[in-house]
């Protein structure tokens, strides 16, 4: 089955989820916590996010955040890859952190935004690991209470906002009854690309019409981890580089699964490819 083509644009909200390949886990400790938050302090930054919430959970975390440049992508990709680089040198491992793709559901900026950062708050109590949000300490939810001091990258004005329908001066202590009077394992997400009104997810029909179009044209190809599986030396890696490639993965599918970047996959390909011309004119 083929992937929908991600749509990026200046000024979209995102639900962001990225799972640790194979679920396992992507935080073995407070280290691993404290170290990830640090690193999407400066992704924040340097790819000028606005990060609504989020929540560490074991083997996932989420992300509520809007763009204000075209490049979602560049910025979750910088994140991921610099966490798993850092977390195989902590835990002495080698090998993928994420899976390779991560999910990013469009969300429309009013209350469609509010209940996916309840939803994210709530994840710990969905999943049984603590009976309120509150008594999770790698989430927004405490900040956005007012219950603990705002992180340097947590920017949930627009949601206090939305939740406290203009009265600021009880903002916090609104959307923490708005996610408390809520009934955690009941409240679901639409699994959908886009959450929003009608209006809304009609904006974005050129875009899935784009993409039913690709489709026919990615059908039939294997997934990336049938081609690398096995692919343990460097050469074998390269050679499963070119097979990716001319299974019509693009170039930065395969560096992200890779977890390295678009350029090097492409110097490794162009490289085989040169290789394999050479060979043929000695042959011949």
């Amino acid at each position: 089955m083929s992937r929908p083509l991600r749509i990026q644009a200046a000024g979209l909200t995102y639900h962001i989820t990225a799972r640790g390949v194979r679920r396992t886990s992507i935080y073995l400790d407070a280290v691993d916590r404290r170290r990830f938050l640090a690193l999407l302090t400066d992704v924040v930054r340097r790819y000028a996010l606005r990060c609504h919430a989020y929540c560490e959970m074991t083997n996932h975390y989420h992300l509520a955040v809007t763009t204000t440049d075209a490049n979602l992508s560049r910025a979750v990709q910088q994140l991921n890859g610099d966490y798993a680089q850092w977390w195989n040198w902590r835990h002495q491992r080698a090998g993928h952190v994420f899976q390779s793709r991560f999910n990013a559901q469009i969300v429309q900026d009013d209350s469609y935004l509010a209940n996916v950062c309840r939803y994210i708050g709530l994840n710990p109590v969905r999943s049984g690991m603590v009976c309120s949000p509150e008594q999770w300490p790698w989430s927004s939810y405490r900040a956005m209470a007012g219950l603990t001091k705002l992180p340097a990258f947590l920017d949930c004005g627009r949601v206090l906002e939305i939740v406290a329908d203009g009265d600021r001066a009880d903002a916090a202590n609104l959307f923490g009854q708005y996610v408390l009077e809520t009934d955690a394992r009941a409240l679901q997400l639409q699994r959908s690309a886009i959450l929003g009104d009608d209006a809304f997810v009609a904006r974005f029909e050129p875009y899935r019409q784009r993409a039913s179009r690709e489709i026919p044209r990615r059908e039939g190809r294997r997934p990336l981890d049938a081609i690398f599986r096995g692919a343990i030396t460097r050469a074998a890696r390269n050679a499963a580089m070119v097979t990716a490639v001319d299974e019509r993965y693009a170039l930065a599918e395969i560096a992200r699964y890779l977890e390295i970047h678009p350029s090097t996959v492409s110097k490794i390909v162009s490289e085989q490819g040169a290789r394999a011309w050479k060979n043929h004119r000695f042959k011949t």
